[in-house]
């Protein structure tokens, strides 16, 4: 299992840092599938539960969701109005088209894909576009923090807990999981923004408050989906990667952290 990991990241990585390179089509398109395919696996999790929602619907509403940020990543208030919108075509889907034997629920179901897939991994194309006031584009940098960090979390917890871990974080979760690993996933969480962030020019004292935050939010996001899973009795979301799973058993933390970095670039560090 450990070797099938490290061959799919080995392939993986490389390709991801050339469509990041490359930004453009190849990056909006990058988001499209990921975000095409975590949807998905998001309406599997809720089917397996038993619960009806608007797939299609939901689906097209998150990649046009994408396709906005994109095109607007300078003007949010059309991709926050489209957002607003969307959540009212789902609900009068109920009204036109038919209503489904459990209305509020579908309805509920179908909007909390979009926002919890599309809308927190639209903050990559937002984080990717961050500009300085002078029009300077830094996103193409700034955008490794959070997914290197993400990943060196995982990994960090992941090890320590393998070789040191005695206490359950969330047995009821995610059983796997040891406070002992959660402390290692923050510690290297912590040195690694703070190397990142002296190297981008903003200091050591936002590195190791980004690094906690980072850790924090990371494993929360992971813990989250677990909750999903474990609701639908579902091991993995996928099985499109080997050794990993499905889209959003490698980007559940990623959904937590992407928001949590852009916006503290945003309000405290480039105000």
């Amino acid at each position: 299992m450990l070797k099938t990991r490290i061959l799919s990241a080995v392939i993986a990585i490389p390709i991801l840092i050339i469509i990041l390179k490359i930004g453009n089509i190849p990056f909006l398109l990058l988001n499209l599938v990921v975000v095409g395919l975590g949807m998905d696996e998001y309406y599997k999790l809720v089917k397996a539960k038993g619960i009806k929602a608007n797939r299609f619907l939901g689906i097209l509403i998150g990649l046009i969701l994408v396709l906005l940020t994109y095109l607007n990543s300078n003007d949010l208030s059309v991709v926050y109005g489209f957002l607003i919108l969307s959540f009212l075509v789902i609900l009068l889907k109920q009204v036109i088209v038919g209503v489904d034997n459990s209305a509020i629920f579908t309805t509920a179901i179908t909007f909390f894909g979009v926002f919890y897939v599309a809308g927190l991994f639209s903050h990559l194309i937002l984080l990717y576009n961050l500009e300085l006031s002078n029009g300077k584009g830094i996103g193409t940098l700034f955008v490794w923090l959070p997914i290197l960090a993400t990943w060196i979390t995982d990994t960090g917890a992941y090890f320590t807990g393998m070789n040191f871990g005695k206490s359950p974080l969330a047995p009821k979760i995610s059983p796997k999981k040891t406070i002992e690993g959660a402390v290692g996933g923050l510690t290297f969480s912590i040195a690694l923004t703070m190397i990142i962030s002296v190297y981008l020019g903003f200091g050591y004292l936002h590195g190791i408050v980004l690094g906690i935050l980072i850790a924090l939010f990371a494993q929360l996001g992971d813990l989250s989906e677990s909750v999903f899973k474990r609701d639908a009795n579902i091991k993995d979301s996928g099985d499109i990667i080997p050794g990993h799973g499905g889209i959003l058993d490698r980007i559940d933390s990623l959904l937590f952290t992407l928001p949590v970095v852009y916006y503290y670039l945003q309000w405290v560090v480039l105000r």
